[in-house]
């Protein structure tokens, strides 16, 4: 539930590359139209691209410009501006371990409006130029399982059949307009998504074994590790048994399946 109970809490909500932020309203002096000359305001200030300096790729097209009030006084290219929105009631969620240690000096959290979910901003912390705000974070190793479960839910994933242990799964959603993707897509995390009061990292299992993320429909939303973990899914294929050890280490045979099923040790990859 939101933290602030009473009173009003106005927020700008805008859109910048592939994500919603929100930024109090107090930190906001400006929105202006970008204007013929979108690399400066008024031929004045300077214009900074939101998305390119939370390191994603920059914006295409004009868009509009948000004026900050922080020193030096930032101007940022958005791809739109949505609304001034009152979300002081408004769902808000903390970030879920492992996102806080990047997103944290940036952001407070994020907010749940009209079923969409905005990434908060601390707009003193946003940095005045593109560069790296950290290093990436070491890739997970791979572990191949060494024997398939009695039972698992069988999804597949750009391309290839997966498998996780059914006492993993807790439910199966739709993507849906409150899913966010972050403002840099490295690693497996695709994004974060909005489900029973607690914000899920949604994790790519081809991108645990160093493809991108991709866009899927489905999340699978699993306890791996004593943590909350969604899984992108283009379909769900169901439950399945009698699994039997294929050529490769992980892959498994399951009856009425063409494919072999690929299981990770996905309990000792989140440890």
């Amino acid at each position: 539930m939101s933290p602030f109970e009473s009173g009003r809490r106005l927020c700008l909500l805008v859109e910048a590359g592939e994500t919603r932020y929100a930024v109090e309203a107090t930190s906001v002096m400006e929105v202006a139209m970008s204007g013929a000359n979108g690399s400066s305001l008024r031929g004045v200030l300077e214009v900074k691209d939101l998305s390119a300096l939370l390191g994603g790729p920059p914006e295409e097209g004009a868009g509009m410009v948000v004026v900050l009030d922080v020193s030096p006084t930032l101007a940022v290219r958005v791809r739109s501006v949505v609304e001034v929105a009152d979300v002081a009631r408004a769902p808000f969620f903390l970030l879920p371990p492992g996102l806080a240690d990047s997103l944290a000096p940036l952001s407070r959290g994020a907010v749940l409006h009209k079923e969409r979910l905005y990434l908060e901003l601390i707009a003193e912390a946003l940095p005045h130029r593109v560069g790296p705000r950290s290093s990436p974070a070491s890739p997970r190793p791979v572990h191949w399982a060494e024997a398939a479960p009695e039972r698992a839910l069988v999804f597949e994933s750009q391309g290839l059949l997966y498998g996780v242990p059914l006492g993993f799964v807790s439910q199966v959603v739709e993507r849906g307009d409150a899913f966010s993707v972050l403002p840099v897509q490295s690693g497996p995390v695709a994004g974060i998504f909005p489900h029973v009061q607690v914000l899920w990292p949604i994790c790519s299992v081809p991108a645990l074994l160093g493809a991108a993320p991709a866009p899927e429909d489905f999340f699978i939303l699993t306890e791996l590790a004593g943590r909350n973990v969604g899984l992108t899914a283009t379909r769900v294929l169901g439950v399945l048994q009698r699994f039997v050890p294929d050529d490769t280490a992980g892959s498994f045979r399951a009856p009425g399946l063409p494919d072999p099923v690929l299981f990770l040790d996905l309990q000792r990859m989140f440890s």
